[in-house]
């Protein structure tokens, strides 16, 4: 027989706060198990990366990031390599590559 216990859990949270329930595949549900087991809380995990996931997907967008820039910050995180021959045109220069792309569609 079981001893019942009336919790009464209408204020362990404020009402600034989201619960937001998931349902979880097998193999991430033994992965939970295995974090709870290792004493890691699992809410910590989660609003990290919620957080983390806000900053990559919508922070830029929020700060008004400009696509130019966002392309910019690109074509210096992927420089062409030094053995690749110089195209006729320079790459951020929207309207060059505008004419560019415009002449290699008339060809075909």
């Amino acid at each position: 027989m079981c001893n019942r216990v009336a919790v009464n859990t209408n204020c362990i949270y404020t009402f600034g706060m989201t619960i937001a329930n998931i349902r979880l595949a097998p193999d991430d549900a033994m992965r939970v198990k295995a974090l709870r087991g290792a004493g890691i809380p699992l809410s910590t995990l989660v609003r990290a990366a919620i957080r983390a996931e806000y900053e990559r997907r919508i922070a830029g967008l929020v700060a008004g990031s400009r696509p130019s820039r966002i392309v910019a910050d690109i074509l210096l995180s992927l420089p062409d390599p030094a053995d690749l021959p110089r195209r006729g045109f320079e790459s951020d220069d929207r309207h060059a590559l505008r004419r560019h792309v415009a002449q290699k569609l008339e060809r075909r």
